[in-house]
């Protein structure tokens, strides 16, 4: 079916409905009755449209403003409770791959509070879940896992094996940064048993896509490699070819680690094709930034920073500040490894400033530290102290640091301490 604007609509502006009232110049029972249902059915056709172009991501792109707006509207009308919140979850996953998680999390959020007026168990669990990969999107890992483990609780109450492994799966994400590595692999382990004859492949994928990303981390090889071919396979089965190419650059960012470069960067090739052909401009821009830390990696920093050049620009088009605060920083390490120490250092400086708009206080501090170490190996000692300074007063206000944070503040105040002793007494 085909949306028009001008149909009668909720979006047209030629609607007479303000014209009718009754006595009291508000509108009438009938006509105020006629108008909810007219916004429900409004997003009803907006859901056809949505289920109906769920392959062709350019029409949904064109269409978000006015999806959203039906959705908004919906929401607003316990006659059209229904309806929108149906549309919310149709809509969302289109709206998490062009990277608009900000703009939405307050739309889920009301979802969220209609769902529990309207006593819609299962469209809460759903909203909780996805307000959850809102938050961990955006560096709220605790929060993150606050709303997965409340979506958790309501699908097992509902005895809703697919919506509880697919929680399951998007929890261990957090867990791993939150340094819970055991819980991590318990909620995959969780997932692919509740997964596992449920005809559910893009779910079990996801799944030991993730559980693969854990054994990554933990420096388990082969049993990364496995998971990722398990995912590819049930990726494949379920027709998703964003799937597919995140497997290929979860397979690169693997080889790339072990410096095996020709085979990280066929990988990362692959994923670029597949993302090219779906036209996902937010995907293509991330695995341009993945390729550019490999080009980094293997002494290439002219050539790193030129394709993560093109990577900012789309995402200062797409609006997504998460991926560009990342962005920023990979252009302080690729200047400073040019010499270029100024232009390193304001790169860094956004970074920083970017993770903080994102209430990302962990990796603002990372940014910062990264720019003092640029610092100190030009000499510049005081400057470096300074940055670490900042660092750690940011980190003062974390309940918890991971690993790799801890490490990194330790080896960089090893640095310090060393520079400060060799300095020459003036």
């Amino acid at each position: 079916m085909s949306v028009r604007r001008g149909d009668g609509g909720v979006n047209d502006k030629g609607g007479g409905l303000g014209q009718e009232t009754g006595p009291s110049g508000h509108l009438s029972s009938d006509l105020l009755a006629r108008f909810q249902r007219k916004i429900a059915a409004n997003a009803a056709a907006w859901l056809d449209f949505v289920q109906a172009h769920n392959d062709d991501p350019a029409a949904l792109e064109r269409e978000l403003a006015n999806l959203t707006k039906a959705a908004r509207q919906a929401l607003l009308e316990p006659l059209a409770w229904d309806e929108g919140l149906a549309l919310l979850g149709e809509t969302w996953p289109h709206v998490e791959v062009r990277g608009q998680w900000q703009a939405w999390q307050s739309l889920l959020a009301q979802g969220l509070e209609v769902s529990r007026q309207a006593g819609r168990a299962r469209f809460e669990a759903l909203l909780l879940d996805q307000l959850g990969e809102v938050a961990r999107l955006l560096g709220d890992n605790r929060g993150a896992h606050e709303h997965f483990q409340a979506a958790l609780a309501l699908y097992r109450a509902l005895a809703d094996p697919a919506g509880a492994g697919q929680t399951l799966s998007h929890l261990s994400q957090v867990q791993l940064a939150l340094n819970h590595w055991d819980a991590a692999v318990e909620s995959c382990q969780q997932a692919v048993v509740l997964l596992t004859g449920l005809d559910r492949p893009n779910e079990l994928a996801i799944a030991h896509n993730n559980w693969g990303i854990i054994c990554a981390e933990q420096g388990q090889f082969e049993d990364a490699l496995t998971h990722f071919e398990q995912a590819e396979v049930s990726f494949r089965a379920a027709g998703n070819l964003r799937g597919q190419s995140k497997v290929n650059l979860n397979r690169g960012d693997l080889y790339r680690r072990r410096q095996q470069w020709d085979a990280a960067e066929s990988f990362f090739r692959q994923a670029l094709a597949l993302h090219e052909e779906l036209g996902d401009r937010l995907n293509l821009a991330i695995l341009q930034m993945n390729l550019s830390i490999l080009l980094y990696e293997r002494g290439e920093p002219a050539e790193a920073l030129a394709l993560s050049l093109e990577a900012e620009t789309a995402l200062r088009r797409l609006h997504n500040r998460p991926v560009l605060a990342r962005v920023c920083n990979n252009h302080g390490m690729f200047l400073a490894a040019l010499g270029r120490l100024a232009e390193a250092q304001e790169a860094f400086e956004e970074a920083a400033r970017l993770h903080l708009e994102n209430g990302d206080r962990l990796y603002a501090t990372d940014s910062l530290n990264n720019c003092a170490n640029a610092l100190l190996d030009a000499g510049r000692l005081d400057e470096a102290q300074d940055y670490l300074a900042r660092a750690r007063a940011l980190l003062a206000a974390l309940p918890s640091l991971p690993d790799w944070m801890l490490e990194d503040c330790q080896r960089l105040a090893a640095r310090l301490e060393l520079a400060a002793g060799t300095q020459p007494v003036t």
